[in-house]
């Protein structure tokens, strides 16, 4: 049987691009987005899931939070950016707690965050299944150093005590919100959209910044407490807006 010679380097080449294409296949790989996300967080109590402000109850006991789309048992980490402490968390999946809040934790979750009740600015970010090692290292960490506390003294360093050393004062950060309401590419737009706020809502804490030559946003605030952003933030969506991001800028 006679092969002709330029159908067997065809058959060849066709026959390589076939096999390396299979091998790019398995080399592909695709990694679900990391989610973060700033604001306030609403402190569960069996109250608010008795009067329905949320459809599900949280147990102190269990490292669950509640959130409107993340996925059930997403692990996260969320931290008070006052302090700096955080702590790590499971979703519990919800679908009903007010807008205004981006997630409902427990009160023993706050008291480990040392949250302020008045103003319970948090931060939070969805970590990957690829690096829940971390976690489990950061509390081996911790154990080891519990031990390391208890373990017999080796040594002893005997330092001059008649230079008198003065405590380092922590200064505790003072909260400082703004409410992102839209961004638009006129600045005539931006400004319709400022008198609207101004008119209907009677907000006179509505500013517009310029971000670029066609970008321009605006903004409410400062604001100092939250009782303040609550108020302008529901009188915002009495007006249709919803979602509203809410910055801490005092960091």
């Amino acid at each position: 049987m006679k092969f002709n010679l330029t159908h067997i380097c065809i058959f060849v080449f066709l026959f390589s691009c076939t096999q390396d294409m299979k091998i790019i296949k398995k080399q592909i790989k695709i990694e679900e987005p990391t989610y973060s996300s700033k604001g306030f967080a609403l402190i569960y109590e069996d109250s608010i899931f008795q009067k329905k402000i949320v459809n599900k109850k949280l147990n102190n006991d269990q490292n669950y939070v509640l959130h409107s789309f993340l996925k059930n048992n997403t692990l996260i980490n969320i931290s008070n950016p006052f302090n700096s402490k955080s702590l790590t968390a499971k979703i519990r999946k919800t679908f009903k707690y007010p807008s205004m809040y981006n997630i409902v934790i427990t009160k023993k979750m706050a008291e480990k965050l040392d949250l302020d009740v008045n103003n319970p600015y948090v931060e939070f970010y969805t970590i990957k299944k690829n690096v829940k090692f971390i976690v489990k290292e950061a509390s081996i960490f911790e154990e080891e150093k519990n031990v390391a506390d208890k373990a017999p003294v080796a040594s002893i360093n005997v330092n001059d005590l008649s230079t008198s050393t003065s405590e380092i004062e922590v200064k505790k950060k003072k909260p400082s919100y703004i409410i992102n309401i839209a961004e638009f590419y006129f600045l005539e737009s931006a400004e319709t959209a400022k008198n609207r706020f101004e008119k209907e809502a009677n907000l006179l804490n509505i500013k517009i910044k310029e971000m670029s030559n066609n970008k321009f946003k605006v903004y409410s605030g400062p604001y100092v407490n939250f009782d303040s952003v609550k108020e302008t933030y529901l009188a915002l969506n009495k007006l249709g807006f919803e979602d509203l991001n809410i910055i801490n800028t005092n960091k």
